[in-house]
């Protein structure tokens, strides 16, 4: 499932702090770590050599055999070009900033590599606080029932085995979508009953739904614990993660265009922007190909 696993670095200490979840990531499904800097197209030979020192004494301090490699050009094109030549690659980078999905995602580099790569992409914020680096022991694995969004189960269950990790599979009731969608005022009394039956059929049927998925999961030999949460799905996650601090979240994207419609303005980008966890994106080959 991941045979590669590809660091980009620009000589930052913030771009750095992908570097243990890249090797633990690399560790625990025995595959090869590569260590990847770009630099201008135009950049004179001194400084591509100083690239290259500057990933082999990362290496060294890393502490792990890993492939370096210095690429002129745009970083996310020559990144995606890297990952498309490896096996079964998964791609590890800090996104940079204190807002939003920083200068690394927003509009940039990893917005363009997670789009255009169409590989699981670990994204870190810099700004995240750091419990134990590269330390997996529990999983969040929101799912909204839809074939897309269980694109990720087959890695957050990979992860699970290969960290022996726990599972929490997470579904959101969005209960107060019923009033929009029936544009009926959520005061009035007429529909008060009928909104409380839908809203307990929304909740039922993503109970049933985790349940099941739960006890499949749970078939194949792993820990899993499902929760429906009721609300807004963005922020029943948000307190869902700092209730129960995870190490990673393990989600899908979905849509035709950039992070799509669970990222920006949604689900994931909320996650990113307000999260403490890293958070790893699958793209679907769906959405890959519709991009």
């Amino acid at each position: 499932m991941i045979a590669s696993v590809v660091v980009p670095l620009d000589g930052s200490e913030l771009a750095e702090a992908a570097l243990p979840y890249g090797k633990a990531l690399a560790e625990r499904f025995g595959a090869k770590l590569y260590l990847v800097r770009v630099v201008d197209i135009d950049a004179p030979a001194d400084v591509a050599a100083a690239a290259r020192d500057y990933l082999a004494q990362t290496a060294q301090r890393l502490g792990m055999a890993a492939d370096i490699a210095v690429r002129y050009g745009d970083p996310a094109a020559e990144i995606i070009d890297l990952v498309l030549e490896l096996p079964d690659p998964a791609i590890a980078m800090t996104t940079h900033g204190g807002s939003g999905l920083g200068r690394w995602l927003y509009g940039s580099v990893a917005d363009r590599v997670v789009r255009g790569a169409g590989v699981p992409v670990l994204l870190i914020r810099s700004s995240m606080p750091q419990r134990e680096p590269g330390a997996v022991h529990a999983i969040m694995l929101p799912v909204d029932g839809s074939a897309l969004a269980e694109a990720a189960i087959p890695y957050a269950k990979e992860l699970a085995r290969r960290f022996d990790a726990t599972i929490h599979l997470v579904r959101v009731a969005e209960t107060p979508e019923i009033y929009s969608l029936l544009s009926v005022p959520a005061g009035a009394p007429a529909s008060a009953d009928v909104l409380n039956q839908l809203a307990q059929q929304l909740v039922e049927t993503a109970t049933a739904y985790v349940n099941e998925l739960a006890e499949r999961l749970r078939s194949e030999g792993l820990r899993v614990e499902p929760h429906v949460l009721e609300g807004l799905a963005p922020e029943q996650l948000l307190a869902f993660e700092r209730e129960r601090e995870p190490s990673l979240v393990v989600m899908a994207t979905h849509g035709r265009s950039g992070l799509s419609r669970v990222v920006f303005g949604s689900v994931a980008e909320r996650l990113l922007r307000e999260g403490t966890v890293p958070l790893l994106l699958i793209r679907p080959p769906e959405a890959t190909q519709a991009s």
